[in-house]
């Protein structure tokens, strides 16, 4: 118990020292933001393959064909397969109450396939063909870019250096010159958020629509990709001298 105390106490006073984010020297602590507008050059269809019937077999061989038809339509618009990603059967008995007793009234069994269409000029020729093989009720399409990374890295630098300039201006408005970046993170450090680690970027733009596959046949569909806009926000410390 003696030597518990010292430790404590050591502890508490270290506390400070890793809770504050800046420097004890003369610094600026300034946020840099950008914003670049990129064209959506990947679309991903998303379908879900459902059969509920009384007899499980024929309810999973009715969705195992119609996944294969779906692949195969997929590929003939030139889709390789690492951009088809179908997930595992799912499989769930339902019920109804009758006469206060429980009694199975089918098995629905359902999948969903994921496919990556990287050529938008195919579009509303796929579309339709997807919505004439009679495959899904529901087709969900969501446009993106497809090197999300190259895009970041872009938009990160944009920022950094937008943290730079404005760092300069306020450092020269006060006499004194721009040392070197103390940290740099995408993270606000200066209230509460501190504690919820959500890097400050952001893909806005990315459309999504949901349609009624029986309702639409219409390979004349107006389709235009628009713009994405990607933002990011970086908190930069820079030394004084």
């Amino acid at each position: 118990m003696k030597f518990l105390i010292p430790a404590v106490a050591s502890l508490l006073l270290s506390i400070p020292v890793f809770a504050t984010p800046l420097p004890a020297q003369p610094h600026v602590y300034v946020e840099g933001s950008a914003e670049i507008e990129v064209e959506p050059d990947m679309m991903t269809f998303t379908l879900s393959i459902q059969t509920v019937d009384i007899d499980l077999a024929k309810a999973k061989a009715d969705v195992d064909r119609r996944s294969r038809l779906l692949i195969d339509a997929s590929k003939k618009f030139g889709i390789k397969a690492n951009d088809i990603a179908t997930t595992a059967l799912n499989i769930r008995p339902e019920y109804e109450y009758k006469d206060n007793q429980r009694v199975l009234t089918g098995n629905n069994v359902s999948r969903q396939v994921d496919i990556k269409l990287r050529d938008l000029k195919k579009y509303p020729e796929m579309m339709k063909a997807l919505v004439d093989a009679k495959i899904s009720e529901t087709i969900n399409t969501n446009l993106t870019v497809a090197d999300k990374k190259a895009v970041e890295e872009k938009v990160q630098t944009a920022a950094m250096e937008d943290a730079k300039a404005r760092a300069g201006r306020l450092a020269k408005s006060q006499g004194q010159s721009l040392g070197a970046p103390w940290s740099i993170s995408e993270f606000n450090n200066r209230g509460n958020e501190r504690w919820e680690l959500t890097p400050n970027r952001n893909l806005m733009g990315s459309s999504a629509k949901e349609v009624g596959a029986m309702r639409m046949a219409d390979s004349s569909e107006p389709f235009e990709p628009g713009v994405m806009k990607i933002t990011a926000q970086v908190y930069v410390v820079y030394l004084l001298k």
